[in-house]
């Protein structure tokens, strides 16, 4: 795993030969995670002076044959290499002689294969064939064994062996830690070993992290000498528990207190933060995704107390960073159980990977132990967790750690400190899951007053209750073919894009409709009038879309040429253009709508569920709301599985609209007779909450519904509707609405 500075790194935008290549070159060493060097090329030695389509000797076994075949492709005659490749195809070649062909011929040899029609259909069977040789070669315990015993020998014997155990990287450990456990500990070969195991290079040192879990202290202190020796910093973080637990026995603390000397300069009482603050900061560069990974699958090495040796398991990118940022803040927590970062580090991380195990909409239903757990930290940590998602995009984090914050939190917290609570922060947060989560909490707390940002709740879950469809993407492009491009992978991804080829007009679009979810701006917009800098300014500058993913798309020199614009713009990012959906998809990461159309029905039901019981209680904060989105309320009168509660939410609204959207919903022959039924009763409450504001004619449509209808129970409905209009109709009583008026 390398550490880089702006974390997985993405590659868009090639052409098509260089990133045929590089996946060729990936597929032909297949050896990232192994690190595995490549031998020097030797020129190579011709059995026979071959002609320009013939040879002296027809070539017969695979050595020949591959002699002939890179002849042929050097000197610019793929179609004659062709009969050769297929008879190579179809050949028995060992991994010995693959690899030796390799050795001897260099990966051009191979690669070139792709660069002619010709014998382009053998380059990726070839190669593939050839990097599964090599990995099953470096891989063989049986060949690392074998050089082991020269590690004792001569000098010159010593550096060979290395130089061959390199190759195999992780996988030369093993076979090592057996060869010094059959060592007693004072022997002078077992330092030897020790010594020439700390010249393996940066490749190996997952494995002996892994050796630091030994229960044999002896073992465990020479993990970590042979650690300080290879030299990588990674392992810093991993030396530093044991280098300063109470719980380490004196030589497993001292080597590893060395290491730590040799590979900063300084002993682990002398770094400038403290030993838990290095395992946190780890921890979290875990959780924030700060490692590149060679793949989508990793090998991760842990320590078999069984078999006394580190073992591979195949795992997952994402639950790489989960394992190893879990053990990093469980030591942290250890070494310092009152720190409050530790617990949110330990927490969010748990978090994420509950939800990476059983999926978002299955937590916590599915993992009530790590809910709990999360429950039990408080909502001063829960509120730690909940900023840091936010802070790092990590939405469905940050939507589980607001529906434990609603749990645990103090309602009269709400209001208490001046500033929004965090929960009321994450209304506006990008994420819909998120804003979600935080209003539903909010309204779960009923609070009995108003406190800062409480009007945003009922507009958050109005919008989830209208906009049950595909969420919306904005592209601004001057150039219409290439947003053109990019509007399409977004719908590839499920998302309903608008392509704008001006500033002004895609700002426009971004801030007139409450579904917009995600915007891209290309890095050359024309002043349109508007000019890239216009258009940032006023997106990030606008409330409605000062919070939603934002993205400058363009080539990858992005990061040197326009630095400034993540200077000036926080939480702008860079995107690299380009037309590979899967690429496009990994760099939008949490970024990307993750609502299914399942997920976009539930949680129109529960927001409408949410607004009714907001309508239940007019004397709370929420209720004097609902009036500000009547017209919303309305429009989903219709919708599916939220009729229910839309009524009930539009019949505590005391206004004339409200009144008259349910008297159109009673009077719609068309609907449901139990949906007309409920709209009646809902109807008629609130005329007698709030007097008649119906107009004249559906006062009248109203009465002539109930004299002519059938059905039993929806006429005894109307009848409660012009019951109380009779009422307010008798001579005296004053109605409390308007004067009706003709439609």
């Amino acid at each position: 795993m390398r550490e880089t500075t702006s974390g997985r790194s993405m590659a868009m935008g090639r052409s098509d030969e260089p990133l045929r290549r590089a996946c060729l070159s990936l597929a032909l060493w297949g050896l990232a995670m192994l690190g595995l060097p490549v031998s020097p090329v030797a020129p190579p030695v011709w059995a026979q002076a071959p002609g320009p389509e013939l040879f002296a000797k027809e070539p017969e076994t695979p050595a020949e044959l591959w002699e002939a075949i890179d002849y042929l492709t050097r000197t610019g005659q793929p179609k004659q290499a062709v009969p050769y490749l297929e008879k190579f195809s179809k050949a028995e070649v060992d991994d010995a002689t693959l690899v030796d062909l390799r050795d001897r011929y260099g990966p051009g040899s191979f690669l070139r294969l792709a660069d002619d029609p010709a014998t382009k259909p053998y380059a990726e069977p070839l190669t593939k064939k050839l990097a599964d040789a090599s990995i099953r070669r470096a891989a063989d315990p049986e060949r690392i064994r074998k050089y082991i015993p020269a590690l004792t020998e001569s000098n010159r014997e010593q550096d060979y062996a290395v130089s061959r155990l390199r190759e195999s990287g992780p996988y030369a450990v093993p076979p090592l830690v057996e060869a010094i456990n059959a060592e007693p500990i004072t022997s002078p070969n077992r330092a030897l070993l020790v010594r020439n195991a700390g010249r393996l290079d940066e490749a190996s040192v997952p494995a002996w992290i892994a050796v630091l879990d030994s229960s044999d202290p002896n073992l465990a202190a020479d993990a970590a000498t042979i650690l300080g020796w290879i030299g990588d910093r990674r392992a810093v973080p991993f030396l530093t528990y044991p280098a300063v637990s109470a719980d380490s026995p004196l030589n497993v603390k001292t080597a590893a207190d060395q290491a730590i000397a040799r590979l900063t300069g300084r002993t682990a009482a002398e770094q400038p933060r403290s030993p838990a603050r290095v395992l946190i900061d780890a921890a979290n560069g875990y959780a924030r995704h700060q490692y590149d990974m060679p793949g989508e699958t990793v090998l991760v090495w842990n320590w078999d107390d069984a078999k006394k040796i580190p073992v591979p398991v195949a795992a997952k990118a994402s639950d790489v960073d989960a394992i190893f940022g879990l053990k990093l803040a469980r030591q942290a927590l250890a070494l310092d159980p009152s720190s409050r970062v530790a617990k949110a580090a330990l927490v969010g991380l748990s978090l994420q990977k509950a939800i990476d195990r059983v999926g978002f909409t299955n937590f916590p239903a599915q993992d009530q132990a790590t809910f709990a757990m999360a429950l039990s930290a408080g909502p001063e940590v829960l509120t730690d967790v909940l900023r840091a998602a936010i802070a790092d995009g990590r939405t469905d984090q940050a939507a589980a750690a607001a529906s434990a914050l609603g749990k645990t939190t103090d309602p009269k917290l709400l209001a208490g400190t001046g500033r929004p609570h965090p929960l009321v922060e994450a209304l506006s947060t990008p994420g819909r899951r998120l804003q979600f989560a935080a209003a539903k909490a909010l309204v779960d707390l009923t609070p009995t007053g108003p406190f800062p940002g409480s009007s945003r709740v009922v507009p958050t879950l109005a919008r989830f209750v209208v906009n049950q469809g595909t969420p919306r993407a904005i592209v601004i492009d001057g150039n219409p073919t290439r947003g053109a491009i990019a509007a399409g992978l977004l719908k590839e991804l499920g998302y309903a894009s608008t392509l704008e080829t001006a500033g002004d007009k895609g700002f426009l679009a971004a801030t007139e409709s409450a579904d917009v979810e995600l915007i891209l701006v290309s890095h050359d917009l024309p002043r349109t009038p508007w000019s890239l800098i216009d258009v940032l300014t006023n997106l990030r500058g606008d409330a409605r879309t000062a919070n939603l993913p934002l993205y400058v798309y363009g080539p990858h020199s992005l990061d040197y040429t326009r630095p400034e614009l993540l200077r000036n713009f926080p939480g702008v990012k860079y995107l690299i253009y380009g037309d590979d959906r899967a690429l496009f998809e990994r760099q939008l990461g949490e970024a990307k709508s993750k609502l299914t159309d399942e997920e976009r029905s539930a949680r129109a039901k529960d927001a409408a569920e949410l607004l009714a019981r907001i309508a239940s209680r007019p004397a709370g904060p929420f209720a004097a709301d609902l009036a500000n989105v009547e017209p919303s309320l309305a429009s989903a009168l219709g919708a599916p599985g939220v009729d229910a509660s839309i009524s009930t939410a539009l019949a505590d609204v005391p206004n004339p609209s409200a009144q008259r959207s349910l008297a159109d919903a009673v009077l719609d022959g068309s609907r449901d007779g139990a949906f007309r039924r409920q709209s009646a009763e809902k109807l008629a409450r609130s005329i007698q909450r709030f007097g008649p504001m119906l107009t004249s004619d559906q006062e009248v449509k109203l009465v002539n519904a109930f004299q002519t209808e059938a059905d039993a129970e929806l006429k005894t409905a109307l009848g409660a509707v012009v019951g109380v209009l009779h009422r307010d109709a008798r001579p005296g009583v004053k109605r409390t609405g308007p004067e009706a008026v003709k439609d």
